[in-house]
């Protein structure tokens, strides 16, 4: 297999999509922010209702390592200047065993029909393009994008080359619902010098690395660069105190949950919820029953802070078969989002 650079055409210039439904196009900038943000919440109450994007995920995004938010970033605006669509380029900084660009953007639904989508598309991709085109590695490359089952974009994208890949469960364990009393989840014993606790801010770094050991034998996963997964769990919704993580007897962590609250968010949903955003266990440790011990560690700490409920999303075809377990700490399917992908 050749070089990314050797195989990958890509545009020498690229312009701002042409002028289309009532919306002219430039470049972003991090003054767009909060218009961006108030634009995604905006469509997700019409594409994926449950759900509310957060500031503290476009903070994260505008930041992401390597990020040109000049170049990396196109808006649309209407007569008075209001955002009525963007479109983001993310190129994952860590390319270990892949590289992937993953493409996020909407347009207002007041706005759709008129062709703009299918603009901010097409400048996306030949803005994955050039980013992909420059790199001197030999690995596989994908340019992805994600949106609820069944959402109109995923239609849109299929016209443009982009084909299903992997379907992510929404899960959901409300507190105290469908329990009776004495109910006790199945949750193996601490192993014989292990010790669970909550997570701190001196864990960060330490539970990078147990996240890169635990996730690299999942689908699409690449190690978690410093500055990116520090950003994550410094969030203004991250929550450390909720989270959990299981320390072998010789003081490392072997397992984790990572825990993630939003209030913003709960309206959308119908009721308070931790989101329990990583939940892993290092290869070595696997086989000790961690994975439900920790998630339930984590599920009693977001219930004792006084949140109705759970969840999270788990990898339809996860190799570890997650989603047995999750049911059997009494999370419930729900909707499901699909990551669509074209392959360079």
């Amino acid at each position: 297999m050749a070089t990314l650079r050797e195989r990958i055409t890509a545009p020498a210039h690229l312009e701002p999509p042409v002028s289309v439904g009532g919306l002219t196009f430039r470049a972003g900038s991090r003054d767009d922010l909060a218009a961006v943000h108030a634009l995604a919440v905006a469509a997700a109450a019409v594409d994926d209702p449950h759900a509310r994007p957060s500031t503290a995920d476009f903070e994260r995004t505008f930041s992401t390592e390597g990020l040109d938010v000049a170049r990396d970033t196109v808006v649309g605006v209407d007569a008075d200047g209001h955002v009525q669509a963007y479109g983001i380029v993310i190129d994952v900084p860590s390319r270990v065993t892949a590289a992937r660009v993953v493409l996020d953007g909407t347009v207002h639904p007041g706005f759709r029909g008129r062709g703009i989508g299918r603009r901010v598309l097409a400048w996306q991709v030949g803005r994955a393009r050039q980013r992909l085109a420059v790199l001197d590695v030999d690995l596989p490359a994908t340019i992805e994008v994600g949106a609820p089952q069944g959402a109109g974009f995923l239609r849109l994208a299929a016209r443009s080359g982009f084909e299903p890949t992997r379907n992510w469960i929404d899960m959901q364990v409300v507190f105290g619902e469908g329990e009776r009393e004495g109910d006790v989840p199945d949750v193996p014993a601490l192993p014989d010098g292990h010790v669970v606790r909550a997570a701190t801010p001196d864990d960060i770094e330490p539970l990078r690395h147990a996240k890169n050991d635990s996730f690299r034998d999942h689908w699409g996963s690449q190690p978690m660069v410093a500055s990116d997964w520090h950003g994550f769990l410094t969030a203004s919704k991250s929550r450390l105190d909720l989270s959990r993580v299981v320390l072998d007897a010789d003081g490392a962590i072997v397992a984790f949950a990572i825990v993630e609250v939003d209030p913003d968010g709960f309206a959308a949903r119908g009721r308070s919820y931790g989101y329990v955003h990583w939940v892993g266990v290092v290869r070595a440790a696997r086989g000790r029953g961690l994975a439900p011990l920790v998630l339930d560690a984590s599920l009693q700490a977001i219930r004792a802070d006084g949140l109705s409920a759970a969840v999270l999303h788990v990898d339809a075809e996860n190799p570890s078969g997650a989603g047995r377990i999750y049911e059997r700490l009494g999370f419930v399917a729900g909707e499901v989002h699909v990551t669509a992908s074209t392959p360079l």
